[in-house]
């Protein structure tokens, strides 16, 4: 497309115009992560024309203005998000957000068969990239629900703006399927890597953890890794394996580096052979080598987290990281007693996928203690208010720097005793003194 400005015609306005059609009340959705931020700028603007607007979005990777613990914005842009980052954490904490409770792969279901949900937007405003020669653009490196939003909105806005990163699959739109399109203002910006290279200490957990979870993994499976400092890093310990597949909700930089290398060449992969696939590309992948690349592919959200399509892989090993387990085998993985901390993703489907699927396995790994040591991820019971993300039911194989334990099969005496020998030996006693309370006359 030579001159994709000519061809929008009066569609091609200012963001100030642009964010002049939102109203109060109005519900606005951004895609998840990345932000709109000459658009959301325009709407901050209008702080004091407007009550009642609610901006929905998941994984913020950009400050917002609405999204503090500064009190007003709340009455008058609401903040509401589906997944908690660093970023907006104080916003939630002081209650001047919501959070969306939500599983992503039923999203768009909560306004069908008579439900009265809150999908649909009234205004939908995304960042795209500048259109291919077919009028194409793309959602970035976390196409995620965009397409089904954009369709469903009353009202679509893009912002254009320098990038080009695209990836394979089904992460491209046509730039005329929007209602208005503005240029961005923003100056370019690069988000660090999600995970920082770890210290001695935390690279010799690691290590331990990983060598464990490389021996539940056997060439040619297919493997799912989701997001946690520990967990986002097990990638690096299946170098040495051959023809794993990739099928993931976010694709890790660590599992980018498994197809870079050779060791997932999507040989055995039940869906998209010899490609990985995934939702969402965290920053810190390689996006150069992912770019365009036929072995890398992004898909809507409810396709790649679809429970029955997952428990149709075959030879799945599942990989998420927990916050604490109790000695049921309950897994937390999303809040810190009452209070929300981060989401819970797609855990508990790719945990269930792993168990219905034909030889899957699910794996929780987590450090043994939190706060340098001082208190133990093993607990008795959790704390109270603590959301559980995945019931004991399903929770599989669970592994810390001490060791493996599968809790499959396994009694509520039987669980205990395995789970106390996978915590820190400071803290054994007392949990062994507390399963024995619990679970023996």
């Amino acid at each position: 497309m030579d001159d994709w400005r000519r061809a929008l015609g009066e569609r091609l306005v200012t963001a100030e115009a642009a964010v002049a059609r939102v109203r109060s009340g109005d519900r606005v959705r951004f895609p998840l992560g990345r932000v709109p931020r000459t658009l959301a700028a325009a709407l901050a603007a209008r702080r004091d024309e407007l009550r009642g607007v609610r901006v929905v979005q998941g994984a913020t990777a950009y400050p917002l203005a609405w999204a503090t613990d500064t009190p007003g914005w709340d009455e008058q842009i609401a903040y509401v998000t589906d997944y908690i980052t660093p970023l907006v954490r104080p916003c939630l904490e002081a209650r001047r957000g919501d959070f969306l409770v939500t599983d992503y792969a039923i999203g768009s279901r909560v306004e069908e068969a008579g439900r009265q949900g809150g999908w649909a937007a009234d205004v939908f405003m995304a960042e795209v990239s500048q259109p291919d020669a077919d009028g194409r653009v793309g959602f970035g490196y976390g196409p995620w629900h965009a397409k089904a939003l954009l369709a469903a909105a009353k009202l679509s806005i893009a912002e254009v703006g320098e990038g080009s990163f695209r990836a394979q699959g089904d992460a491209s739109v046509r730039l005329a399927d929007f209602d208005l399109v503005v240029e961005s203002r923003a100056e370019p910006f690069t988000l660090p890597s999600a995970y920082p290279e770890p210290g001695p200490e935390r690279r010799e957990l690691a290590d331990r953890v990983g060598a464990a979870v490389a021996a539940l993994v056997n060439d040619g499976d297919t493997i799912q890794i989701g997001t946690g400092t520990l967990s986002a890093l097990m990638g690096r310990y299946l170098t040495d394996k051959r023809d794993l597949g990739v099928d993931s909700e976010i694709l890790v930089p660590s599992a980018i580096e498994l197809v870079k290398c050779g060791a997932a060449t999507g040989r055995y992969k039940t869906h998209h052979p010899g490609v990985a696939t995934g939702s969402f590309l965290v920053p810190g992948a390689d996006m150069a080598f992912c770019h365009d690349n036929p072995r890398v592919a992004l898909f809507d959200i409810e396709w790649v987290n679809n429970l029955p399509r997952i428990a149709a892989i075959a030879n799945l090993v599942a990989i998420n990281q927990a916050v604490a387990i109790d000695l049921t085998g309950q897994v937390a993985s999303e809040s810190m007693g009452a209070v929300m901390y981060t989401g819970p993703g797609g855990q508990l489907v790719w945990t269930m996928g792993a168990l219905f699927g034909r030889g899957g396995r699910a794996v929780h790994v987590l450090p043994s203690t939190a706060r340098g040591g001082s208190v133990s991820r093993i607990v008795a019971e959790l704390a109270p208010g603590t959301v559980v993300t995945v019931p004991r039911t399903f929770v599989d194989f669970v592994v810390t720097e001490y060791g493996v334990a599968n809790l499959q099969g396994r009694t509520q005496r039987e669980r205990a005793l395995a789970l106390v020998d996978l915590a820190h030996p400071r803290f054994r006693d007392e949990l062994l003194a507390e399963a024995r309370r619990r679970f023996w006359p």
